[in-house]
């Protein structure tokens, strides 16, 4: 039973390895409007799940029928150049209608500590929501790809495997209870 236990904590550590991958999660936050008729939001950007090099980036891209001007707001810290590379604009063909933040890993195991924010005019309605992303090794070829996500809840998400493998190790240990228990 030892050894199955064992087994079982190397396939949690498995999991948890494997499930690992970049997470940009959003906050969308309204903020006064400084032009009449334009609706200003920021959004600020928390990465994590990646532990970038120099020359690693990632971009975020803003869809031009939801989103007007875009801004970004200085890189959080001196191990990052962050910048808007295309505003978004609705009359040109893909991809240079899309707008795109892009923000450059300049030192290797470049902080993650703190956000990244761009100011934007939000032309939907309600409260802006997730966006495309990529993720981009030095030589610019696509590491990772995905959807930024508001924040969640710190309880991560078991594996299924091992839900499985745990719930047949607590099933066998009582079909080998105590002698003489009822079964």
């Amino acid at each position: 039973m030892r050894a199955f236990l064992v087994r079982l904590a190397v396939l949690a550590v498995g999991c948890a390895v494997s499930s690992r991958a970049v997470t940009i999660e959003y906050v969308a936050t309204d903020v006064t409007d400084v032009t009449r008729g334009e609706d200003l939001w920021r959004y600020d950007y928390i990465v994590a799940g990646h532990p970038f090099v120099a020359s690693e980036f990632f971009d975020i891209y803003f869809d031009p029928l939801l989103y007007g001007t875009v801004q970004a707001l200085p890189g959080p810290n001196s191990d990052w150049n962050a910048r808007i590379l295309q505003q978004p604009t609705p009359g040109n063909f893909p991809p240079f209608d899309v707008g795109m933040f892009d923000a450059v890993a300049l030192a290797g195991n470049a902080s993650l500590a703190d956000a990244f924010s761009v100011n934007f005019v939000y032309l939907g309605s309600g409260v802006p929501g997730s966006q495309r992303f990529d993720l981009f090794g030095a030589n610019s070829n696509v590491l990772e790809s995905g959807f930024t996500t508001p924040p969640v809840s710190s309880i991560p998400e078991p594996c299924t495997i091992l839900l499985a493998a745990l719930g047949l190790a607590v099933c066998g240990r009582k079909s080998h209870s105590a002698p003489g228990a009822r079964r």
